[in-house]
């Protein structure tokens, strides 16, 4: 692992290590405002992902009767996973080599941060306010590079 991903990976682990989702938002991008005993920061992403994203999509599909005349039906297993880890603490935060971010929660539960979106010029990111990553970045994956404020 290269120094900037080192400093990256410590800065996430530093922020998100003991916070917990407060609340979220979804559309475009995801993103989640985290809380901790001293305060709080935000995480956007353009996409999340989870193991458990499969077999709850076919349960909700199978049994919701609604589910072929949604139009984002691709939210709705992912929004089921993010709002049955809130409040969870996030106990481990990994950064593997294509900078993709997962996060693994208190009592289980995994959500994966990808960098898979081609049309996008950035991934996720880490900031104090859920604004504009390109103001006030902490850390953050931007056209497949890692990024680190050096505020």
């Amino acid at each position: 692992m290269e120094n900037q991903e080192r400093i990256a990976l410590a800065l996430l682990r530093e922020r998100l290590q003991g916070a917990f989702i407060t609340h979220f938002t979804v559309g475009d991008w995801w993103s989640f405002s985290l809380s901790t005993l001293t305060g709080g920061c935000w995480l956007v992403a353009y996409n999340i992902t989870s193991d458990d994203e499969v077999w709850l999509d076919r349960l909700i599909r199978d049994h919701y009767s609604l589910y072929d005349t949604m139009v984002d039906k691709e939210y709705i297993a992912k929004c089921t996973l993010v709002a049955a880890s809130m409040r969870r603490l996030i106990t481990e935060v990994t950064l593997d080599e294509k900078y993709n971010l997962t996060l693994e929660f208190e009592l289980g539960g995994r959500l994966l941060i990808p960098v898979s979106e081609s049309i996008v010029d950035w991934q996720w990111y880490l900031n104090e306010t859920g604004s504009d990553p390109y103001h006030d970045c902490l850390v953050g994956c931007f056209e497949g590079e890692i990024s680190v404020s050096q505020k």
